[in-house]
């Protein structure tokens, strides 16, 4: 016990968390993000071209590359494997719940810091961001950075603060080559604001974007240089329709929402500690009438921050724009993915952890929503996500008993873009996307294509004679609620 009692409980905290993080992660890819992105990468490596993103049924998910290119390197080093492919997810989700214990102990004190720790590593949602490796998970470890960075230039005497903005700079350069405007966005918006405070102002001359922005752009703009040369500028073109021009106006994979969606989603995936957040949400209020007495009329009159005596306007100033452009910036586009607010998740920790110490009343619920949110926690990563991984095998089991009919080197044409790049990556074949029927005909002999009933049909009407490779198998594309019969034919 007295080693254990040594340790500090942050120490304590950051173990479960990584555990939590990373038991059972060698569980099957989840379709249709994971299962592409792993895809780019484990191309990348395999073939050396590590500008443009190939892989079957993925076409949708193609984004910047830093994302693809670190997973190609923990492939490298650790092997090809779903481990490998999650653990830098799981190390970004923990480095951000580190960073916000920081920043609020700065702020507040080590109690709080702690509830903030927890609020990140026990919610609902946020931790499942590093047990799959999506790019959102690297994309707000570098929000959160960055916005940790304006934290500590504020705080810090204009003299020592270089290296806070290196790393400021670092953030947006590296958000930019993971997602493009996401970070841009919200750093941005964030010293967009900073520019009508005086106090504030000096931070962006001391970030000088005049000079330090284009050099940020530099890798971006790189390999943005490589891609269109070596697509003919295909990726560039599809990549500003997909991600700028059609996601600001329309839905995508049909996810949309009226604007307060994301509010809702925040009672869902904070629990146990929404509790908290209409407390919360009333000390944001306050806060904003504060800050607006504070502008118009030069009085710095605060209720955040006790434990600071100066910097309390900036203070203010920086979270409430941070949740701005993390969170209400989202509920006014069409588009609603659940990925889109994470920045704000950081900053409603540290809101949320505020209220709970503040709380005089309720303690029962202090008591018990800590509790309530591990036994949570343990419970999601020991038995449901076990249960789920169960259930998300379809594509796994028909590769691996289809592969018994193909050799290395063998390559599937797939009629149809069934979008399951699961089914793509287990697949010892290579697979390649012929979704003109009319070329079918042309096909020579010995060519193993893979297609539901419907198309199976189709070529029996055309006189097209082959032999099935093994039984049709049913896969449960779960991202879609859809089942899908496949058959491997080969044509004779």
């Amino acid at each position: 016990m007295s080693f254990f009692s040594k340790i500090p409980k942050i120490g304590i905290l950051s173990i479960f968390l990584a555990l939590c993080l990373l038991y059972g992660n060698d569980s099957v890819l989840y379709d249709q993000d994971e299962a592409a992105y792993s895809g780019f990468a484990k191309t990348m490596l395999t073939k050396g071209d590590y500008v443009t993103m190939e892989f079957p049924f993925s076409e949708p998910h193609r984004k910047p590359p830093l994302h693809f290119w670190l997973t190609s390197i923990s492939y490298q080093v650790l092997g090809v494997s779903e481990f490998s492919l999650r653990l830098l997810p799981a190390v970004w989700i923990l480095a951000i719940c580190l960073l916000t214990y920081d920043l609020t102990k700065r702020l507040y004190n080590e109690k709080t810091a702690i509830y903030s720790f927890l609020i990140l590593a026990t919610s609902v949602y946020f931790p499942l961001n590093g047990k799959i490796a999506l790019v959102d998970g690297l994309l707000t470890f570098l929000q959160t950075l960055g916005f940790y960075s304006l934290f500590r230039i504020l705080l810090q005497n204009k003299d020592r603060v270089g290296a806070w903005i290196f790393l400021f700079w670092f953030s947006v350069s590296m958000g930019c080559l993971t997602k493009g405007p996401p970070i841009l966005i919200f750093l941005g918006g964030i010293c967009f604001v900073f520019l009508f405070y005086k106090k504030t102002r000096k931070v962006i001359f001391l970030l000088r974007p005049w000079f330090f922005l284009p050099l940020a752009l530099l890798p971006l703009l790189f390999w943005g240089y490589l891609a269109w040369q070596n697509t003919n500028g295909e990726l560039i073109r599809w990549m500003i329709d997909w991600y700028i021009l059609r996601r600001a106006a329309d839905p995508v994979f049909g996810q949309s929402g009226p604007p307060g969606t994301y509010l809702l989603l925040f009672f869902i995936t904070l629990f146990p500690w929404s509790f908290y957040l209409p407390s919360a949400f009333i000390r944001t209020i306050r806060t904003i009438k504060e800050v607006y007495i504070a502008w118009r009329y030069e009085k710095e009159e605060f209720s955040e921050f006790p434990s600071l005596t100066e910097n309390k306007m900036s203070l203010s100033i920086l979270f409430l724009s941070g949740l701005c452009f993390g969170w209400i910036f989202y509920e006014l586009l069409m588009s609603k993915l659940p990925s889109y607010p994470l920045a704000a998740y950081p900053i409603l920790a540290v809101l949320i952890a505020s209220s709970m110490e503040r709380s005089e009343s309720l303690t029962f619920w202090k008591k018990w929503i800590p509790r309530l949110a591990v036994l949570q926690t343990i419970s999601i990563v020991t038995v449901f996500l076990p249960l789920f991984s169960e259930k998300r095998r379809d594509s796994y089991r028909a590769a691996e008993s289809w592969n018994q009919f193909l050799k290395q080197g063998d390559t599937v044409v797939s009629i149809k873009n069934y979008a399951l790049p699961s089914l793509a990556y287990y697949l010892n074949a290579e697979i390649r996307e012929q979704t003109d029927l009319q070329l079918i005909q042309t096909l020579p002999s010995g060519t193993i294509l893979l297609l539901d009933q419907e198309t199976f049909y189709f070529l029996n009407l055309l006189g097209i004679q082959g032999e099935a490779l093994g039984k049709e198998k049913t896969i449960w594309a779960y991202d879609r609620d859809k089942t899908l019969t496949l058959l491997l034919f080969k044509i004779r």
